[in-house]
Parts: structure tokens; C-alpha cells; sequence
């Protein structure tokens, strides 16, 4: 059992691309605009919710493509690295 207080970190390692495309996953879900989002069926517990903005807010820390002219480009490339392996997957797969 971890005590009293918060449990120990867990550090998560991703790839760059994987990084940049999660940031752009969260970034389309959180923010305000009028995008498809998982519906709250989608949640079993409010946790779920914060953990995803704080990944999002940690992404957003650590990454500085976001913030370059150039970030669509860098998005795309990485989108299609990443895509090569699983095109026609879903979550389920």
C-alpha cells in the first residue's frame, strides 16, 4: 500500500511523433471548438477526464512544435510514420 499522501510518479516515455500526435488527439478534445469528442458514456470516473487535460498540459510543457509556424507539417509527418503499421486498426484491435 503507498501510505498516506500521493502515490509515487510514474514516468511515461513516448516518441516524439507519438508525443506530437497525442498533444493534437487532447489538444481537439479539450479545447472549445465544435469538434467530435468522446461522449461522457465514454467515462467511468471524472479522474479520467483530469488525467487528460494534465497530459495535455505536460505535453504542451515539454513540446515546442506546437508553437512553430511550421507545426502542421511537423504534425502530418509525424501522423504518417506513425500511421504506416496500423492503418485500418481501431482502439479495439
Amino acid at each position: 500500500m503507498f501510505g498516506l499522501g500521493r502515490p509515487p510518479k510514474v514516468a511515461l516515455k513516448l516518441e516524439r511523433d507519438e508525443a506530437l500526435v497525442l498533444f493534437e488527439l487532447l489538444a481537439r478534445w479539450i479545447d472549445d471548438a465544435p469538434r467530435p469528442t468522446p461522449s461522457a458514456e465514454c467515462f467511468e470516473s471524472p479522474s479520467e477526464i483530469h488525467v487528460l487535460r494534465e497530459v495535455m498540459e505536460r505535453l504542451k510543457a515539454d513540446l515546442s512544435e506546437p508553437f512553430r509556424a511550421d507545426y502542421l507539417d511537423i504534425l502530418a509527418t509525424a501522423r504518417d510514420r506513425l500511421s504506416e503499421d496500423v492503418i485500418g486498426e481501431t482502439l479495439q484491435d
